[in-house]
């Protein structure tokens, strides 16, 4: 049995790195200036201060060393640096222009241009399992040309916003999925919920959702007015056309097929990255150096840059993973499940709304960066969830179609922000392009608005509900 780690004032005291951490986070959030570095610095800082509590010093860095390393934290840094890879060779190889070239084939315009939208960017954020690319890549394409066919603009914005929630949902290689499953562990036997069957068992959901919020892209999306100017949408959509980038989704759908089968994530992305380097030399779609180059000492591509792009998020999954460590070995994290069981949760229905509820309370608060809501909130619903005996599958998607809700459409979120600031810089170039609010997208970003009723309803009604059974 492990030594109880003891803190001058009780066991609540190792709160303390991580309500400094949490505040700082929350106030970045609130004020738009969401910064990784930041939060890194805020978590050392919480950490060194929830040092001068701890009765016994050397035993506190034990326990703040054992959570760095922890299989837990270390599993989902390899999978990002293995996925900054992949992403960046995806995007390398043009599978947006190969999007584009086929919904201009399609001579799609008004409310089915939104929806091409929304399909798009679902398919690129669930092949490069990135939210955030998704939405720069492809408001900075599609929002133009949507514009001048005929869609609504706060609309087509919701549509790219959606689209990338379903992504982080249904993606195998998602922030959102990784951390959603590497965070929940079993209780009567070693290990975390593998990825690929909690992505298989949301699947359902997920896919209810996108339906219900595609009908409603297909019904809404149109400006009332017609098309602007047609003439200027193929012109400005004839630039970024390249069908041969359509060859990438093949990559994508292996990886995704492989892991909802049970293979080893690091084996499928290794399958994946293989794939995609020979179909993009194969086709002409990039060349060597677009994987590693260097010139004037300076070393670029899509190896390094991909793994540059995971460091600072990965950094900070691990100081938020060591303070998770200093709960569970004061006891803090048993007294507040307790108490919460005691008091509030009396069945498995009261614990997945506990979940949800607090889920979506951390998504709220910390909406600037859905992944590091994630990450705070995950030894929570691992705690909570074992109370019940939920499997770590359901806790897991819980978690990950939860936390693709208020995020993704809330006015100080990190994706409006982000989206905004997108077309904030087209406006000189494209004149045209209407002035959107960051409150425009709240009611038009359907998908995430649909996915969290849905999960409500779900945990309300105990459907798809699986327990973790004792081993005989």
């Amino acid at each position: 049995m492990k030594k109880k780690l003891d803190f001058r004032g009780g066991s609540f005291m190792a709160l303390i790195p991580f309500l400094i951490f949490i505040s700082v986070t929350i106030t970045l959030s609130f004020i738009n200036a969401a910064d990784l570095n930041m939060m890194i610095g805020a978590g050392v800082v919480g950490i060194l201060v929830g040092m001068l509590f701890a009765k016994n010093i050397e035993d506190y860095w034990d326990v703040i060393l054992q959570g760095l390393g922890s299989k837990v934290g270390v599993t989902a840094v390899m999978l990002w640096l293995v996925i900054g890879i992949y992403g960046n060779i995806l995007k390398s190889g043009h599978i947006v222009e190969g999007l584009v070239w086929l919904s201009v084939k399609l001579k799609m315009s008004g409310a089915t241009f939104t929806l091409a939208a929304f399909v798009f960017s679902a398919l690129f954020a669930i092949a490069t399992g990135s939210g955030f690319g998704t939405i720069s890549t492809m408001s900075f394409i599609l929002y133009p040309a949507g514009i001048l066919l005929g869609s609504s603009s706060a609309i087509l914005a919701g549509a790219i916003l959606s689209g990338a929630a379903v992504g982080d949902n249904l993606a195998p290689v998602s922030d959102t999925a990784i951390i959603a499953a590497t965070t929940q562990e079993y209780q009567y036997k070693d290990g975390v919920a593998e990825i690929g069957p909690t992505v298989k068992l949301r699947f359902p959901v997920v896919i209810l959702g996108f339906i219900i919020a595609a009908i409603m892209f297909f019904v809404l999306g149109s400006s009332g007015q017609g098309a602007i100017d047609p003439g200027e949408a193929a012109k400005l959509l004839s630039q970024y056309q390249i069908p041969k980038g359509l060859f990438l989704l093949i990559p994508t759908i292996i990886v995704i097929l492989l892991s909802v089968n049970g293979k080893n994530i690091f084996a499928c992305l290794s399958v994946g990255i293989v794939v995609a380097i020979a179909i993009g030399l194969v086709f002409g779609l990039f060349d060597l150096s677009a994987l590693i180059s260097i010139k004037d000492g300076v070393i670029s591509g899509a190896i390094p840059d991909g793994v540059g792009g995971m460091l600072n998020v990965s950094i900070l999954l691990l100081i938020v993973v060591s303070m998770g460590e200093l709960l569970v070995a004061s006891g803090c994290m048993d007294a507040v499940v307790d108490w919460l069981t005691n008091s509030v949760i009396k069945t498995p229905r009261g614990s997945e709304i506990a979940i949800f509820s607090l889920v979506t309370i951390f998504g709220i608060l910390i909406a600037a960066i859905n992944t590091i809501a994630n990450i705070c909130v995950a030894p929570f619903v691992n705690a909570i969830g074992k109370k019940s005996d939920l499997h770590p599958y359901r806790r897991a998607n819980i978690l990950a179609t939860t936390i693709c809700s208020f995020p993704f459409f809330l006015p100080y979120g990190g994706c409006v922000l982000l989206l905004l600031g997108g077309l904030s810089s087209m406006k000189g170039t494209y004149g045209f392009l209407p002035d959107l609010k960051a409150t425009d997208m709240i009611f038009t970003a359907f998908y995430p608005w649909v996915i969290w009723v849905l999960t409500l309803i779900l945990c309300i009604t105990g459907k798809g509900r699986i327990f973790e059974e004792k081993e005989k």
